[in-house]
């Protein structure tokens, strides 16, 4: 069996040799001529899986991405070819929810608004909402889910419509981009909508560019009532328009699932997906590639309450990770690189830092500490440890 995969996945060799015959590509470089003969292609969303680069696929038998999503693959052609297809759906989830929850502290903290106060908005209930509105949970914060598709199916949570979302305080976007059907999302949040959020409410997307669209949020930004507005992601990426960046608070080059457990949970999917495939137990887990980080000693103000106060909340969670640091080093690149937007945008991407979710974490913890903090810092991700 021969695997051809994107050099960009984490541990791709690592976890790949033992099945076949392996290689890798590099990044971006993937010709039609070098799938001859390949039987498995692992990609990225890098990639795209079109008619044009299969024309000389004479064996390929399964394509499989290690990124949750699938707009880049051509999924009609694949099923007409009966080429079998997967993804990592949900191996980010983590990593974007915690993007998200970051991103309201953070909006705690400048006194855009109150965790203790406010509702939160989520659009979508799938595998990134569902994780979004763990953590909210833990950290007590109200919140409201809206999934039509998910409506219709009969999902037995009780989920609200877009009008009601559009009226919290927070609105976050968790849905794939569908051009088509019953429940189409490109510009799901149009100008009327955007005419609707006032300065005091923050939208957040960390989805699909074409979800917002841009031109009525820049021409709304432009305006008097405007609301706050995160993006890491943008229309015609990697050749975003430069215009978006000034009037947004923070952005970032769709990196809000690049933590490293979202990125090597990728892996692990895409490896049993192909051990599936080709009838092979798996026999590598997740922790034999992840670095265990030392422990973090936590001081809270007072461990003996039944939950964490704010002020320990966001101390707590910002010092695992904080969007700012991402807006900042993003700005940096596109201020100081030479390169055009899209090639600035494409490498900040690629060569984004080392970032760990909640779960790579130990907290060493006061034995004073009460019960009901230490589920919630269950509940965060965390470990514990006295």
């Amino acid at each position: 069996m021969k695997i051809l995969f994107e050099d960009s996945i984490p541990f791709g060799r690592e976890y790949l040799s033992e099945l076949g015959d392996v290689e890798a590509y590099r990044w971006q470089s993937l010709t039609p001529e070098a799938l001859k003969d390949v039987d498995v292609l692992a990609i990225r969303s890098t990639t795209k899986i079109t008619p044009a680069l299969l024309q000389h696929a004479n064996k390929l038998k399964f394509v499989t991405t290690a990124t949750a999503g699938t707009n880049h693959i051509d999924k009609t052609y694949l099923d007409e070819r009966g080429i079998s297809w997967n993804s990592a759906a949900g191996c980010n989830a983590v990593a974007v929810a915690e993007y998200v929850l970051s991103t309201i502290l953070l909006a705690h903290k400048a006194k855009k608004l109150s965790i203790e106060d406010i509702t939160v908005g989520i659009v979508g209930a799938g595998n990134v909402g569902t994780a979004l509105s763990g953590l909210l949970t833990a950290a007590n914060i109200p919140h409201l889910l809206c999934d039509p598709p998910l409506q219709d199916a009969g999902d037995s949570r009780d989920l609200v419509n877009m009008s009601q979302i559009l009226e919290c305080d927070v609105v976050s976007l968790h849905v794939p981009f569908v051009a088509g059907g019953d429940h189409p999302t490109g510009n799901l949040i149009d100008g009327k909508a955007l005419a609707g959020l006032n300065d005091n409410q923050l939208l957040i997307n960390a989805c699909r560019g074409e979800v917002i669209n841009e031109n009525a949020l820049l021409a709304r930004l432009s305006q008097a009532n405007a609301p706050t507005v995160v993006l890491d992601v943008f229309d015609n990426e990697p050749n975003i328009n430069p215009a978006a960046l000034a009037p947004t608070w923070f952005v970032s080059p769709h990196i809000a699932g690049h933590s490293v457990e979202g990125k090597v949970r990728g892996t692990q999917m895409v490896y049993e997906q192909i051990c599936e495939f080709a009838g092979i137990t798996p026999s590598k887990r997740l922790s034999d590639f992840l670095t265990t980080p030392a422990p973090m000693t936590v001081h809270l103000n007072n461990p003996s309450a039944e939950q964490l106060s704010s002020d320990d909340l966001v101390a707590l969670l910002l010092a695992v990770y904080d969007v700012s640091d991402d807006d900042k080093h993003f700005r940096e690149q596109v201020a100081e690189n030479n390169q055009s937007i899209g090639e600035t945008f494409a490498h900040s991407r690629k060569h984004y830092r080392t970032r760990r979710e909640c779960s790579a974490y130990t907290l060493m913890i006061d034995d004073k500490t009460s019960m009901g903090i230490r589920h919630q810092l269950n509940a965060l991700g965390f470990t514990l440890s006295l």
